[in-house]
C-alpha cells in the first residue's frame, strides 16, 4: 500500500510551499524513516534568501533529520522497526524519508530527536578531523554560532595549549566559555590580533578555523595563524570573498576546506558523530533554540533569516 507525505518545497526566494507527494518505494538495502525533527541548515537559509547554494529552486529541502524507523528493506542489517535513527538524507521537512542503510545510524532512544541532528553533528566531526591540531596546539574558532560552537565542544576534548573563541555576540561567547573555550575575544571591544599575539607569545595559533560564513571572517583568521600553519574554511560562502593571498603567501600558510565535500567518508563522520553524541562531547540543549511544526515552516525561515539575537539553531518537527 502507498503512502503519502508531506514535503517542503522551496519555490523560489522567500517563498516555501507544503506539497503532498507518495513516499518514494524501498529498494532492498532502503530505511523508510518517520521523521521527528530536522534541523534548519544556514545553507537552507542562504537559498532562502536568494543567495547561490548548492542547489537550484524549486527544490525540495531539509538534509538534517532524526526520526524514527518504520520499515526497512529485505537486506537491511543495521537497524530495526522502532529504532530511532538520525541519517545523511532529505528531504528531512518532510513527514518520511527515504534513506540507504549506510547513511543511517542509530540514536540512544534518551536522546530527543531535536538534539539527535547527525548531519551538523557529522560536519563538525569532519571539521575537526580535517583540521587535524596537535596536542598542546593553538587553537582559535572564528565564529562561534552553531557550528562553531560544535567544533569548541569537540576541540575543547583533544589537549589544547589554548583554545580561543572568537566573535561579535557576547552571548555566544559565553556558550564558547561553558563549552570549554580558554579564551573568548570579542573584535567590536577588544584587538583580537594583538591579543592572540599575547596569549601565543607573538607566535600566533597553529591552527585557525573560520566558521563564520563572512568574508571578514577570513581575513581576521588569516592573521590570528602563525607562519606555516593551518587555516582551515569550514563555512560556506554563499559570495565570492576577496582574499589578501599575498598575506597566505607570506606566511607560507597551509589552507584546507573543511567542508563535506572534502571529507574522506561523511558516513564514517556520522557514525563517530552519534557516538561522540552518546558520549556526551556534544550538548546540544542550549544550541537548539527555536522549534517550529512543518505547517510553520515559511514563518520558522523568515524569523531565522533575519538572525536574531535569541536564535542559534532552529528545528522543524513534522
Amino acid at each position: 500500500m502507498s503512502m503519502r507525505r508531506r514535503v517542503a518545497v522551496l519555490v523560489k526566494k522567500g517563498l516555501i510551499k507544503i506539497e503532498e507527494e507518495e513516499v518514494p518505494s524501498l529498494d532492498e538495502r532502503d530505511v523508510l524513516i518517520k521523521v521527528k525533527a530536522c534541523g534548519i541548515c544556514s545553507g537552507d537559509l542562504y537559498a532562502f534568501l536568494g543567495l547561490p547554494v548548492w542547489f537550484s529552486l524549486p527544490s525540495p529541502i531539509g538534509h538534517e533529520p532524526s526520526g524514527v524507523v518504520v520499515e526497512v528493506g529485505d537486506k537491511v542489517t543495521k537497524v530495526n522497526v522502532g529504532d530511532h535513527v538520525t541519517a545523511l538524507g532529505g528531504p528531512g521537512f518532510s513527514d518520511y524519508i527515504v534513506v540507504p542503510e549506510d547513511r543511517v545510524e542509530p540514536i540512544p532512544k534518551e536522546i530527543p530527536f531535536e538534539y539527535a541532528l547527525g548531519e551538523p553533528l557529522a560536519c563538525a566531526v569532519n571539521g575537526v578531523r580535517l583540521a587535524n591540531p596537535r596536542f598542546g596546539d593553538n587553537v582559535a574558532v572564528v565564529g562561534t554560532g552553531f557550528m562553531g560552537l560544535l567544533l569548541i565542544q569537540a576541540l575543547s576534548r583533544m589537549g589544547l595549549e589554548n583554545l580561543i573563541g572568537v566573535d561579535i555576540r557576547d552571548e555566544r561567547l559565553r556558550l564558547a566559555k561553558e563549552y570549554g573555550a580558554d579564551v573568548i575575544l570579542n573584535p567590536m571591544e577588544v584587538n583580537v590580533e594583538k591579543e592572540v599575539m599575547h596569549i601565543t607569545n607573538n607566535v600566533g595559533c597553529d591552527v585557525v578555523i573560520e566558521a563564520t560564513g563572512n568574508p571578514k571572517g577570513i581575513n581576521l583568521a588569516t592573521k590570528l595563524v602563525r607562519r606555516k600553519g593551518r587555516l582551515c574554511i569550514f563555512s560556506y560562502h554563499p559570495k565570492p570573498v576577496e582574499i589578501n593571498v599575498r598575506e597566505w603567501d607570506a606566511k607560507g600558510l597551509e589552507i584546507i576546506m573543511t567542508c563535506p565535500a572534502r571529507a574522506e567518508d561523511m558516513r564514517r563522520n556520522l557514525r563517530i558523530a552519534t557516538r561522540m553524541l552518546f558520549k556526551g562531547v556534544f550538548h546540544m540543549e542550549k544550541l537548539v533554540t527555536h522549534k517550529w511544526k512543518l505547517d510553520e515552516i515559511q514563518e520558522a525561515f523568515e524569523y531565522a533569516s533575519k538572525k536574531p539575537k535569541d536564535y542559534i539553531k532552529g528545528v522543524i518537527m513534522p
